[in-house]
């Protein structure tokens, strides 16, 4: 996940919010969790 948000270099906050939309709509509520945690370590490491 993050290596492809610096590959399509994705540092805008709109374009990682529709990337976390898109996560989550295309994963099941389950790993809705993993997934909101891994942007947030990622978010963090961008800032």
């Amino acid at each position: 996940m993050a290596e492809m948000i610096r590959e399509k270099e994705m540092f805008e906050e709109k374009d990682l919010e529709q990337l976390l939309r898109c996560f989550l709509s295309l994963n099941s509520k389950d790993h809705h969790p993993v997934i909101v945690q891994a942007f947030s370590e990622i978010w963090e490491d961008l800032i």
